[in-house]
């Protein structure tokens, strides 16, 4: 496995994890499960344009993790050619200027984008795919801010977690694909920094950094901070159960994981698709079983009849791929998600 430095980032690597009561006996997860991928792919797959895109770039590039999460890549198993056209989108749209991938939206979508190119790089490398990466990266590089946080514009102004962890999981899988620098290193560094400024001592996480308290921060409502911030550590490095921060942040997570899952709190998909990936690299290996045992079945209830999933902060294909790439990170087939 990569390092980015001996000294600064001792790195690890992602996927889904939680806590709760075990499921009905009658619950069958490897049949279940693979069912439920199975159709919500079919589901997926029909959201797609004659461009290739998922409507905007955010749900274009984690559709295309969804696919990448099934071993479907551009080049390789059933889907390979839906993977393709996703591919060739996302590529299309990035502003040749300066590498952005926001195409008209925020650092949200460039984040995702930018992290999707990567596992596609990861898995089949290819020059153009690098170009494009190398250009997405750099423009992460420039747009963090003196804080070492980021937000939704493409410049280094201000900065808030919920961006940051989406710049941070990118920067951590283009390095895994041997795509990084110094610079890298230093703009990681940073942005531990700013992580730690957000955490609140007691496991939760502010939105911005220095603003104690915030809104949303005790709960089922703290879930997708605390993820975003706990897998933010681990995405760059920090995988100390006794560190001032990741510890409480980990405990904080599993004692709320459950009610945010069962719909308490905004923002279901966001919050789930970190919480996922902190449980699941979390030092504790009991943690990934725990929100194993309640994620798979839930999820699996609340697919609809047609595939999708609908519930949550977002419609079109943003729920069904973020399903999609909780329920298939076992598989371990991204990069991003390998132990």
């Amino acid at each position: 496995m990569n390092q980015l430095t001996a000294a600064a980032l001792r790195l690890a690597v992602l996927s889904l994890a939680v806590v709760a009561a075990l499921p009905a006996a009658s619950f069958t997860p490897d049949a279940a499960v693979a069912n439920a991928v199975n159709r919500g792919i079919a589901a997926l797959l029909k959201m797609q344009g004659d461009d290739g895109s998922f409507q905007d770039m955010a749900p274009t590039a984690l559709a295309g993790m969804a696919l990448l999460a099934g071993g479907y890549t551009p080049s390789r198993g059933e889907y390979r050619a839906a993977a393709a056209k996703c591919l060739k989108s996302v590529l299309q749209r990035q502003d040749r200027s300066n590498g952005y991938l926001g195409d008209g939206g925020n650092m949200y979508a460039h984040g995702f984008a930018t992290l999707y190119l990567a596992e596609c790089y990861g898995m089949s490398p290819d020059e153009p795919v690098r170009r494009a990466l190398e250009a997405a990266t750099d423009l992460i590089h420039s747009a963090q801010n003196e804080e070492g946080g980021w937000r939704y514009a493409p410049a280094p102004v201000d900065a808030d977690i919920s961006v940051t962890i989406c710049q941070v999981m990118a920067l951590r899988a283009a390095w895994n694909a041997g795509v990084g620098s110094a610079r890298t290193v230093e703009v990681i560094r940073k942005a531990i920094d700013y992580v730690r400024g957000c955490a609140n001592g007691d496991g939760s996480f502010s939105y911005t950094r220095g603003h104690r308290g915030n809104w949303g921060v005790e709960g089922a409502e703290g879930i997708p901070r605390a993820a975003a911030g706990a897998m933010s550590l681990i995405g760059s490095g920090v995988s100390d159960p006794k560190d001032r921060t990741l510890g409480p942040a980990l405990a904080f997570i599993r004692r709320n994981f459950a009610q945010h899952l069962s719909g308490q709190g905004n923002y279901l998909w966001y919050g789930q698709y970190y919480c996922a990936q902190a449980l699941f690299h979390s030092p504790d290996p009991t943690d990934w079983d725990t929100y194993w045992a309640k994620a798979a079945p839930h999820l699996v209830k609340t697919q609809a009849p047609d595939g999708r999933w609908a519930q949550g902060e977002h419609q079109g294909a943003y729920p069904t791929a973020m399903a999609l790439i909780i329920l298939q990170v076992p598989n371990q087939y991204l990069p991003i998600f390998q132990r």
